[in-house]
């Protein structure tokens, strides 16, 4: 179920959201030309975006980085940099971190900051699979969703801004 930004359901739009999400109040029109230019964008295109959104989230939050986060964008520059090794290992320093991510965002209690680490998890998990990069963006919406409930303005900024950083890498 995606509501537009006048409150209503909108069935006839396919939004291909991760299925981790029951319901996210979004611009389906938005997402949609979110997922055209991530089709159109490398993997590493992706993680420079997926830095760029994490920076982003830091900031609109007003969030500093704790250890783990820091680690997530250093591992993940590493791997940008082809600093981290071969095949498997290339990869599991990233999933490594992530996870811890996905603990702290298990363990938070601030609905705010638990997305946060989940937003967070999904960039560190963009050199595994590109995909996470587009995931990240919609866990991002629903942080928009936490912080300012039922604004569909809110949500059309957010996803104006990850267009634009989307359409710069």
């Amino acid at each position: 179920m995606v509501e537009n930004y006048n409150g209503k359901i909108n069935e006839n739009k396919k939004i291909n959201y991760a299925g981790i999400f029951k319901k996210i109040d979004d611009i389906p029109d938005l997402r949609i030309e979110l997922e055209n230019i991530f089709k159109t964008k490398s993997h590493k295109e992706l993680i420079k975006y997926s830095l760029l959104l994490g920076q982003h989230i830091l900031k609109i939050t007003n969030t500093e980085p704790c250890d783990e986060i820091k680690e997530s964008f250093n591992i993940i520059i590493k791997w940008q940099n082809g600093e981290t090794g071969k095949g498997f290992a290339k990869f599991q320093g990233a999933r490594n971190v992530a996870d811890k991510l996905l603990k702290l965002a298990r363990d938070e209690t601030d609905p705010i900051k638990e997305k946060i680490y989940r937003i967070m998890a999904q960039i560190t998990n963009t050199p595994h699979v590109k995909t996470h990069a587009l995931w990240a963006s919609d866990y991002a919406i629903k942080l928009i969703n936490k912080m300012y409930p039922n604004n569909f303005d809110e949500a059309k900024k957010e996803r104006e801004i990850q267009i634009e950083l989307m359409k710069g890498v």
